[in-house]
């Protein structure tokens, strides 16, 4: 089993390893209150120190809880609902744009998430009246930034449902979106459903402006690389970095030449995918949307 959880974080691509990482933090919690709740004992509060809370004071004194909080579940549907949805759309997701681009996404739509969380809480009476001090944990804000991302940027997008068969994005994102502005008045769970609408917010606004050529999650994730490359220069001998194999050996003209011919390669793949829908392509074209996607 662990030769096969390896494999899988090794060629099963970043939706595969975000949903890898929920699960073993999950996993993680429960094994060590295990013992503790056996015994009717009180275990450390590992949960405390992970996930985040819309106290200002205690932000500031916990940071990292601004990403920690949403690889962090404790029930289990919740846990089981959120990865369903990220393996669901996430691999549309990571087929059309890339692995990078799902990560951005994750990462970017759970601190808006948060962000919004934290902002009503201290903002809006309404907020400060439901719990005045309150804590948000769960991947729902990153998830729905890759749901709204890739319903946004390929709204036509057919996907087949159960019970309701086939299915345009446009309308599996926006039903879930109408369902938290109509539930954030719920005094059950307010702050998640604000939060939820945080990641939808940006995973619009990522999409609209990758339309335009912005492209808000890879710069992100290219910023994260640089800043961790930076740290193990420090700690190790420096990284050369050399043109791809394939392209060594090849003029300027040639390989400029080669990344138009495989650009367009890709706008014609997509289009059928406005034509048609994502199950009309072969395998070839989904291995190239995939490959073009990760570079």
């Amino acid at each position: 089993m662990l030769e096969d959880l390896k494999r899988q974080w090794r060629s099963g691509g970043m939706v595969i390893r975000l949903i890898l990482v929920n699960a073993a933090v999950f996993l993680l919690l429960r094994l060590v209150d295990l013992p503790f709740w056996a015994v009717r004992r009180e275990g450390p509060d590992i949960l405390g120190w992970l996930w985040s809370t819309s106290n200002l004071r205690d932000l500031l004194h916990r940071p990292w809880t601004v990403v920690t909080y949403m690889f962090v579940h404790w029930d289990f549907l919740h846990l089981f609902f959120n990865l369903m949805l990220l393996w669901f759309m996430g691999r549309i997701f990571e087929d059309l744009l890339g692995g990078r681009r799902v990560l951005g996404n994750y990462l970017l739509g759970g601190l808006s998430g948060l962000a919004l969380y934290v902002a009503g809480y201290n903002i809006l009476p309404v907020f400060a009246d439901l719990a005045p001090i309150s804590t948000i944990h769960g991947a729902s804000a990153a998830v729905m930034a890759v749901l709204v991302g890739i319903a946004a940027y390929r709204p036509d997008l057919e996907v087949h449902l159960l019970l309701f068969g086939a299915v345009r994005l446009k309308w599996v994102a926006l039903v879930l979106v109408l369902i938290d502005l109509v539930s954030v008045r719920s005094s059950g769970n307010s702050g998640g459903h604000l939060a939820h609408i945080g990641g939808a917010i940006y995973g619009y606004a990522a999409s609209m402006q990758l339309r335009k050529g912005n492209d808000w999650s890879l710069s992100f994730v290219n910023a994260l690389d640089r800043l961790f490359s930076l740290v193990r220069r420090k700690k190790g001998p420096r990284m050369r970095v050399t043109r791809p194999a394939a392209a060594r050996g090849r003029s300027d003209a040639d390989y400029n030449q080669a990344r138009r011919d495989d650009q367009a390669r890709i706008d014609a793949i997509l289009d059928k995918i406005s034509r048609s829908g994502y199950d009309s392509l072969t395998k070839e074209e989904k291995a190239t949307l995939f490959k073009a996607g990760g570079s």
